[in-house]
């Protein structure tokens, strides 16, 4: 984000505690701005309020959205879901999820579709601060357990696949799509930078880099980083 760009953060939770404590923490920096905010107790009985949270985040546009684990749970039936339509035609927000139980096979569904924030409430949120900036960045914010669980589980998805295998004339007609610019951003995301640091590796804004990931998985016909790498790394132009 720039400096003259606040990163937009809204936060939907059902905890009336951690939302007060983490709006104070969150309200102290100067780059951050609370663009949605709202406290659900009861999603289920509270549908209305439900909606409007959802046509709120909408509105905004946050960068990142703060989710109650409890409130997905109840709103389940409401607008609520439609927040991750929202998600999806906006690249730029990043959703975390403030767990209350973990519970892998829900987690790992949550994962597969495409969420990479999971907040543990019961740490408090002394570390919402640091989780939104990694967010922004790119990255991911999980506890050490649960990444070795997902490298795991993508280990067995991805087993049958042969990445050494010759290149296929499929593979490098998908890439022969690709501006210079894009395979030179595409390297770089088989190496695991983040968005700032393709940015600052080839001197372009984070926007910049965005906008030709987008288009590079549009032409490769990915949804993904890692999907995006394997055509490249079965083209046997990874290095």
């Amino acid at each position: 984000m720039s400096e003259e760009q606040p990163i937009r953060v809204a936060i939907i939770d059902n905890d009336e505690d951690f939302f007060k404590d983490s709006m104070a923490l969150l309200r102290k920096e100067r780059d951050i701005q609370i663009c949605a905010s709202h406290l659900i107790k009861d999603a289920l009985k509270k549908t209305a309020s439900a909606n409007i949270a959802a046509n709120d985040v909408s509105r905004c546009q946050p960068n990142v959205l703060f989710l109650g684990q409890k409130v997905i749970r109840e709103a389940a039936a409401t607008d609520l879901k439609s927040i991750f339509t929202i998600r999806d035609k906006n690249p730029d927000m990043h959703i975390v999820i403030i767990e209350d139980i973990f519970v892998e096979e829900v987690t790992l569904i949550i994962i597969r579709e495409g969420i990479r924030g999971f907040y543990k409430r019961k740490l408090g949120p002394s570390k919402i601060v640091s989780c939104v900036r990694n967010m922004v960045k790119g990255g991911i914010w999980m506890e050490e357990a649960l990444i070795s669980r997902v490298i795991e589980e993508f280990s067995r998805l991805y087993k049958h696949i042969d990445s050494l295998r010759p290149p296929t004339k499929k593979d490098e007609a998908k890439l022969s799509l690709l501006s210079k610019r894009e395979m030179e951003i595409l390297g770089l995301v088989s190496k695991s930078y983040t968005n700032e640091d393709i940015g600052k590796t080839l001197f372009i804004s984070e926007k910049t880099v965005k906008t030709h990931i987008k288009n590079i998985f549009e032409k490769l016909g990915v949804k993904n980083r890692v999907e995006a790498t394997l055509v490249l790394v079965r083209s046997g132009l990874a290095h």
